[in-house]
């Protein structure tokens, strides 16, 4: 227990975990892609760039788990729902890491809207980080994206996190990094996207990503993915229906092994 305790203080204080960095950040599919996620237009867009709401249709429910390292104080459990509304697209989501030793629990409010070639979305985060022994600490934060078309084939799509960094601890007047995202998106069809980004957190490396995803049978995707700092690789596959989507990944660290993500989402009702 002792030894297992250690790991995980080791992991969480030494480690630059996605999500002790960013912790709305998640989806399988975005993470079989490397976690390429400033153009992607999906209903895990509540928990990534949220301006990929704005061309939704529908109504549906997510949820998803993930496990890293097989270490079950490391799993993170996440769920959302997302409408139209008289003007845009709006959702609330949930994510939980961690287990009663240390966790973070974030409740977000997101908005989206379209304008011409633009979708711009914002996203109100409440967070909550608890130690055992030493209490909890509650802040918000506010996030903002973009994504536009610039022709069929090409997108661009940027997001910035935390933008109004709250304080999270006065000693050296420690606050929540700002997280700055952005990448283009190839789509030469409309079964394969291609996806390169940039991504820098203030307190780190810039880091680079690049995703795939290729769609056959019009309902079995695979995806592919790499990231640079750290260096990580990715893949998954996805299956849906015109209702259901499951989704899987798998990623490998070299030095800390593998993490598993799965995610579902279901559309309740269709607006159009």
């Amino acid at each position: 227990m002792g030894k297992l305790v250690f790991i995980l203080l080791f992991i969480l204080l030494s480690i630059p975990l996605a999500s002790a960095q960013n912790t709305h950040q998640f989806s399988a599919r975005a993470k079989a892609m490397g976690y390429t996620t400033a153009t992607l237009q999906d209903g895990w867009s509540l928990l990534n760039n949220p301006a990929g709401l704005s061309k939704l249709t529908d109504v549906a429910v997510l949820g998803g788990f993930e496990n890293k390292y097989g270490i079950a104080g490391l799993n993170t459990i996440a769920a959302g729902v997302y409408s139209p509304v008289p003007t845009g697209v709006a959702g609330i989501s949930f994510l939980k890491f961690g287990d009663d030793l240390y966790h973070e629990q974030e409740l977000s409010l997101s908005y989206a809207n379209h304008f011409g070639i633009a979708g711009l979305g914002v996203r109100l985060n409440y967070s909550q980080y608890h130690l055992e022994g030493y209490g909890n600490k509650s802040f918000i934060t506010i996030d903002f994206g973009g994504i536009a078309s610039l022709s069929e084939q090409l997108l661009v799509g940027a997001y910035i996190t935390n933008i109004n960094q709250p304080q999270l601890s006065e000693f050296e007047d420690e606050r929540v990094p700002i997280t700055l995202q952005a990448g283009l998106s190839y789509r030469p069809t409309s079964s394969v996207i291609i996806n390169i980004e940039a991504e820098k957190d203030i307190d780190y490396d810039l880091n680079m990503k690049l995703g795939l995803e290729y769609v056959f049978l019009k309902y079995i995707a695979v995806r592919a993915g790499a990231q640079t700092s750290p260096f990580i690789h990715y893949a998954g596959l996805g299956f849906f229906t015109s209702r259901l989507k499951v989704d899987y990944a798998l990623s490998n660290d070299s030095q800390l092994g593998l993490t598993h993500q799965v995610g579902i989402s279901h559309i309740i009702k269709m607006t159009q």
